[in-house]
């Protein structure tokens, strides 16, 4: 069944309104007619099943018949807080981060960063960063289209993570004694939010970890491998998921 993304609220009641980009795309490229059925997803973690009725150049209505549960999303929310690498391995962590199931994805620049954006430049960027987000949700068939962005200074970032819940983790290669399978198994129970640091080429900091574990983070060891910062977040992302039993 083809899955759809629609703004919540093209959904009025039993209703679903596609705009004329997806129209277009339904009617002319896929060949969608009256009375087949789609998925839609709002990007919110509402899903449902829906019957196309009329067409048109510039719109598609559909009737719902389904509400879907929200099974392919996770109980635990994991933030990636990515460092901002060099060229175009953001989309990929993006896309990657988004099929493994994250919740939101956070460039940040650090001190070692070597791209640097300005408020025009990362506007832009995070449009595209968020249009890769839903392609990827919609290939994976999420019901939730993660947050990418605000683009954060280094400030910016600690003032956030100092406000935000759950369990702060930075991977950081100098750690020697306490992996992530291990801090996760020493956890009393399942954190219901979990942040995820990860520096950008060169990695993090000594001054950066220690300003991350001044306000409560603690670091962890992927392994005894050194990991590209386009790898990393990923190898996060799915162990977190599969200790949690997320990934069965």
């Amino acid at each position: 069944m083809r899955r759809f993304f629609v703004a919540p609220e093209a959904v009025q009641d039993d209703k679903v309104l596609f705009d004329a980009e997806l129209a277009h795309h339904m009617g002319k490229v896929l060949r969608l007619s009256a009375g087949e059925q789609v998925t839609v997803s709002t990007g919110d973690g509402m899903a449902y099943v829906v019957v196309l009725e009329q067409f048109s150049k510039d719109a598609v209505t559909g009737r719902i018949v389904k509400r879907l549960e929200n099974l392919q999303e996770t109980d635990v929310q994991i933030v990636l807080y990515q460092g901002m690498p060099k060229g175009d391995k953001l989309e990929l962590i993006i896309q990657k981060c988004t099929e493994l199931g994250v919740s939101a994805v956070i460039p940040v620049e650090t001190s070692r960063s070597i791209v640097h954006l300005d408020g025009g430049k990362a506007a832009k960027k995070i449009e595209r960063w968020q249009k890769i987000a839903q392609e990827a949700s919609q290939q994976s068939k999420r019901v939730q289209v993660p947050a990418v962005g605000p683009y954060l200074s280094w400030k910016q970032c600690l003032q956030q993570l100092k406000e935000e819940d759950g369990l702060t983790i930075i991977f950081w290669e100098d750690e020697q004694t306490q992996s992530l399978k291990a801090l996760l198994r020493s956890q009393p129970q399942k954190p219901a939010a979990i942040n995820l640091i990860v520096g950008p080429e060169g990695g993090l900091s000594g001054d950066e970890v220690n300003q991350l574990r001044d306000i409560g983070a603690v670091s962890a060891s992927l392994g005894k491998r050194i990991l590209r910062t386009e790898t990393a977040g990923m190898a996060g992302v799915a162990i977190v998921l599969y200790e949690y039993d997320e990934m069965n």
